[in-house]
């Protein structure tokens, strides 16, 4: 195992914060495969489920069974880990700019895509390896004005020609379920057989440029310009796994996490001798599929209903209660489907979301994520 240390500059004397990679199987090995947690720096239990897999890395490299080339950055965000406020983590955001650390990476189909046009040859395997050394050379050439800049430009750097990316987060309260392209649906199948996922939620172009479609839709967009001209394979797997929610951090849930990952990395052929994937598949439904409610009053939330339940249009899911008038009111199922995340926080604003849920038929499009 290697261990590679980049040092962002920091934007103030002093501040200097440090990105780590742990590495296993030799650099090019085929595939290659990419793990990050924390980037939103306030969900721990990818951080846990990946501080397990590194010690089953370790064995596996020690009985010599890594066959391909993994990655691991166990904290992809050191800026958002370190930004509390009146005791409160405040990861999701860069309190600077206020923006989301897991949206606005750079549209690098749109950064390459004139330049291939020289380039491509009739071979798909050529043109992957030609796609790849294209996007190095993009991310190479960001500006970095910020260490925000700096920490999406390491990250992609170390991710971008990897054949499988995993972004590991976590929702407030929530199953375990994953957002992926349609690219490739067997992958998908194949990682929530592995994971134990309750639901996978599909979409090409979610809105707002997230670290995983930074790695699959530069592909999916080549492939549209250049059909019937260039064959452009389908060059990663990208995925956002969601592992349950805030509070599900204990050692052994992410052991079996831990090894839940390992049965994936030897199912696709990273490492030799793991155990096979051992859940049923997921439900592939389209994230425009997923519909939300909303308080109808300021005041406290009591749940009726839990992550993994399914409802029925009109049935209620919880209750919102105005302490100071005891009116209390009923929040109700928008649609029939999945219910797979609820808010953390008891209490609410009036108009505040409180809980998704996914089904099978397409509701809404555009900008699908929220900030």
């Amino acid at each position: 195992m290697t261990v590679q240390t980049i040092d962002l500059a920091g934007e103030a004397p002093g501040s200097t914060r440090r990105l780590v990679r742990h590495s296993w199987g030799e650099a090019g090995a085929r595939p290659k495969v990419y793990l990050q947690a924390a980037l939103h720096a306030d969900e721990m239990p990818g951080v846990i489920a990946l501080q397990h897999l590194m010690d089953l890395l370790d064995v596996a490299e020690a009985e010599g069974r890594i066959t391909g080339e993994i990655c691991v950055v166990p904290l992809a965000n050191p800026i958002g880990f370190g930004q509390w406020i009146s005791h409160k983590p405040m990861g999701r955001q860069e309190l600077e700019s206020m923006q989301n650390f897991n949206r606005h990476y750079p549209d690098l189909a749109a950064l390459i895509a004139d330049a291939l046009e020289t380039k491509l040859t009739e071979s798909a395997a050529e043109n992957l390896t030609i796609i790849r050394a294209e996007i190095a050379a993009a991310i190479a050439a960001l500006p970095v004005k910020s260490d925000l800049d700096a920490l999406r430009k390491t990250l992609l750097g170390w991710s971008h020609d990897a054949d499988y990316v995993l972004d590991c987060h976590c929702d407030h309260m929530a199953v375990m379920h994953l957002y992926a392209s349609p690219l490739r649906p067997a992958d998908t199948s194949l990682l929530c057989r592995a994971t134990g996922a309750r639901l996978a939620l599909i979409q090409e172009v979610s809105g707002g440029n997230a670290f995983d479609e930074a790695h699959t839709v530069p592909w999916a967009v080549l492939k549209r310009r250049y059909a019937g001209r260039f064959p452009i394979p389908d060059g990663c797997f990208s995925t956002t796994l969601e592992f349950r929610g805030q509070l599900d951090v204990d050692d052994a849930t992410g052991a079996q996490d831990g090894a839940n990952l390992l049965a994936f990395l030897g199912a696709i052929g990273a490492v030799a001798g793991c155990a096979a994937p051992a859940h049923d598949d997921a439900p592939h439904y389209p994230l425009g599929g997923t519909d939300e409610a909303f308080a109808p009053q300021g005041g406290v939330v009591t749940w009726q209903k839990r992550p993994g339940d399914w409802l029925q249009k009109g049935e209620t899911v919880a209750h919102v209660t105005d302490p100071m008038t005891r009116l209390r009111l009923p929040v109700t199922a928008p649609n029939s489907g999945l219910l797979f995340r609820i808010e953390l926080w008891r209490h609410c604003l009036r108009g505040q979301s409180l809980f998704n849920l996914a089904g099978p038929d397409v509701l809404r499009s555009g900008d699908l994520l929220s900030d």
